[in-house]
């Protein structure tokens, strides 16, 4: 009898189990990996956004290569056009004068263009011409065109194949739009970036500080190139 009384007195008294530190561990260790899983997402995204919306940079410069000039009696381009379109075409990321020093996103933005028109099978007429946010503060100040030259069929190939145009008198221009890093104190975390870093590119001009770069090859109206 008093063996059963004790049996059920120790069962009552004896310390119970108690996970709260085990569970206390668990949760200080999955901490740090919820945060870097939220910072991988939010990386993620914003990686994919810029990428977006810097195509998107390519086609307002392609349709606003093609429309810019509708309203003029003189329709062929002029480096002034070339710094407003690159000026207008970037304004779907930076909203304000942040395209601009001091660069507030750690970037500028560059718009080149490279016409070509087909003289014959091995001749093509060739210019380079580009609206660079870093060249000026307004766009006005922001385009650049070059002279017209001369460049053989393997040295348009080697810019671009799709370059190469079917017949004599066609014409084609190729649009490289990129956010390139403005300072050498660029920092990821000034794009919102935490995790993913960046891979730098190589651009057709031959810089290799471009973050982020799309290109586009349009058929120009006649008469709009070569840029004046």
């Amino acid at each position: 009898m008093r063996g059963g009384v004790f049996a059920r007195l120790y069962r009552v008294l004896r310390p119970r189990k108690c996970h709260k530190g085990g569970i206390l561990i668990e949760f200080t260790f999955s901490i740090p990996i919820c945060i870097a899983l939220l910072f991988f997402v939010n990386d993620h995204y914003r990686f994919y956004e810029l990428k977006n919306k810097l195509k998107s940079s390519v086609y307002l410069a392609a349709s606003l290569i093609q429309q810019i000039s509708n309203t003029r009696t003189d329709k062929q381009l002029t480096k002034k056009d070339i710094g407003r379109i690159a000026y207008a075409s970037c304004l779907n990321f930076f909203h304000t004068n942040s395209m601009f020093s001091p660069y507030s996103f750690g970037i500028c933005y560059i718009a080149h263009l490279y016409y070509v028109k087909r003289v014959n099978s091995n001749t093509y007429q060739y210019q380079k011409s580009f609206g660079a946010t870093d060249a000026g503060t307004t766009p006005d100040t922001l385009g650049w065109t070059g002279s017209v030259s001369t460049k053989t069929l393997a040295q348009v190939e080697e810019i671009d194949k799709d370059l190469i145009c079917d017949k004599d008198g066609d014409e084609r221009v190729l649009i490289e739009c990129c956010y390139r890093k403005a300072t050498n104190t660029f920092n990821k975390n000034m794009l919102g970036l935490f995790v993913l870093d960046p891979p730098t590119n190589r651009s057709i001009d031959g810089m290799t500080n471009n973050v982020f770069i799309n290109r586009l090859i349009i058929t120009p109206k006649p008469g709009l190139f070569p840029v004046k």
